[in-house]
């Protein structure tokens, strides 16, 4: 699985010397590898390359169509941004990281990086805040440890923290809030509210984001903007937690 990380929006084609340096085994294991992932769909073999497979259509099909957190969110999403004319984002949690899942334009959409697909960056964004500010703090401190090590990221983390004290105050501050709101942190000029969405026994599953740019800003204020991105996070959040109690156990599930 460490093979299919290895793709990116600069990296659409690997070979298998790239795969054996990148996981630090045989070139000969690594064509094994890559011909199970082939064999399974995930990937393709192209002009001596692999590019990633038409299983991974399939199951994002499966997402958009069965998601149940995008189920319970899909139109809301839809009535934000014909409201407030900004864009509306719903990112979902994978371990440590958050991609948005889905995007609907407002009617003035801001030019955005991070649309549907994008692996989000850890410490910059409404989105990022958000997911901090609601981790489990041993997680919490897991990833804060790991980034003041990445000269890459340590500035972003520093910025929310200078140590683990401070950066642990602020995201408590985000968390009694219940929304953050970034300016220009991932985009120049694009302003974005977010609040957590959680789902069974209140453990986040990701964020509602309405993103907009600060020229052409919404037509309803700052604060008004706040209440619907919190309100509509909430009615996600019951809706989940709703989903879940009419769901059957697997035991039920697996009776005659």
């Amino acid at each position: 699985m460490s093979i299919l990380d290895l793709f990116n929006a600069n990296t659409p084609l690997i070979n298998i010397n790239e795969i054996a340096a990148a996981l630090e085994i045989s070139t000969a294991s690594a064509y094994r590898y890559a011909s199970e992932l082939t064999d399974a769909g995930m990937l393709s073999r192209s002009s001596g390359c692999y590019r990633l497979g038409p299983k991974i259509i399939e199951l994002e099909y499966l997402i958009h169509t069965n998601d149940p957190v995008l189920n319970a969110s899909r139109d809301l999403m839809y009535g934000l941004a014909e409201m407030t004319h900004c864009n509306a984002l719903l990112c979902n949690l994978y371990d440590e990281s958050a991609v948005n899942i889905f995007h609907v334009p407002g009617r003035d959409p801001a030019k955005i990086t991070y649309t549907k697909g994008l692996k989000m960056p850890t410490f910059r964004g409404a989105q990022a805040h958000i997911v901090l500010a609601h981790m489990n703090r041993r997680k919490l401190r897991r990833v804060y440890d790991r980034a003041l090590q990445d000269p890459c990221v340590a500035p972003d983390a520093r910025a929310i923290g200078e140590d683990w004290t401070s950066f642990t105050k602020n995201l408590k501050r985000i968390r009694e809030a219940g929304y953050y709101i970034s300016r220009g942190q991932l985009d120049p000029g694009v302003v974005g509210i977010a609040a957590p969405v959680f789902g069974e026994n209140l453990e986040i599953v990701g964020a509602l984001v309405l993103a907009w740019d600060d020229v052409r800003p919404s037509k309803l204020n700052e604060e008004t903007l706040i209440g619907l991105v919190v309100q509509s996070a909430n009615e996600i959040s019951i809706r989940l937690k709703n989903e879940s109690s009419s769901q059957p156990s697997a035991e039920d599930a697996c009776s005659p």
